[in-house]
């Protein structure tokens, strides 16, 4: 259901089941980035700022967590089972955060004001580095991938690299998409607080996920992660009606992944 409200949706629940669906996907539930300017040229908030997270907390641009719990209820009661589109790649990129001092250097004559977030109620912090010419007061450096209602810094990152090649699995896994912070997805420490996330997600009654940009993550470091989602779980079966499939364009990242 892209875009449509957690509300909206659950509205559409009975008549899903009616027509026969077995499942709906919902949008990223995930805190993101929100703004009040328009630079997207001219478009206020497009689709993908629902695709660049600054947190795992279930308050997104589709409603609050107890409007998502509502409607992950109301459809399972009718027999239709819920999946999450859970962006585990990257989280916002360079420039998209609070900070109100965006541009090139102190002495530029073109700036923007900081972006919110998707929080229904306090909005969480976090800083990016690109066009940043003040330094923190906390740290007195120029701010760096810091997210800190994610527990996710600087350390948690890949180093900044432009990704120019779909046939290159360094490429594809280190790379920035688009120029969003990449996940440094081979730390236990991540892959710890991904695997968290999936809990929670399976906690709130979602049957699975569909993995965003996963042909940027190694197939080594998804194994991984799910292997912590199943000792989470107490090292018991996943959930009977769970499934989860990955975003894998066609071309030479699938025949990579395929390897």
């Amino acid at each position: 259901m892209f875009g449509w409200s957690h509300g909206d949706v659950e509205e559409e629940c009975e008549a899903l089941a009616a027509m026969g669906w077995m499942g709906v996907k919902v949008f990223p539930a995930m805190e993101s980035v929100m703004s009040d300017e328009w630079p997207q040229n001219g478009e206020l908030n497009p689709w993908y700022f629902y695709y660049q997270p600054v947190s795992y907390n279930l308050q997104g641009r589709g409603g609050t967590r107890e409007d998502l719990r509502n409607l992950i209820t109301t459809c399972r009661s009718k027999g239709v089972r819920v999946y999450a589109d859970a962006v585990i790649n990257h989280f916002s990129g360079g420039g998209n955060d609070v900070l109100a001092h965006r541009n090139g250097s102190d002495d530029w004559c073109t700036n923007w004001s900081g972006k919110s977030t998707s929080a229904q109620s306090g909005n969480s912090p976090y800083y990016t580095h690109n066009w940043t010419y003040d330094y923190m007061e906390n740290t007195d450096d120029i701010p760096g991938c810091e997210f800190p209602a994610a527990a996710v810094g600087v350390q948690d990152f890949h180093c900044e690299r432009s990704l120019n090649s779909w046939t290159d699995p360094f490429q594809l896994n280190y790379g920035w998409l688009s120029g969003l912070t990449d996940v440094d997805t081979e730390s236990d420490y991540m892959r710890d607080r991904i695997a968290a996330y999936f809990t929670d997600l399976l906690s709130i009654g979602f049957s699975g996920f569909r993995l965003d940009a996963a042909k940027h993550v190694m197939p080594e470091s998804l194994a991984a992660i799910f292997g912590k989602l199943k000792n989470n779980l107490g090292g018991g079966d996943l959930p009977e009606d769970f499934m989860t499939y990955l975003e894998v364009l066609i071309g030479g990242e699938a025949s990579l992944l395929e390897c």
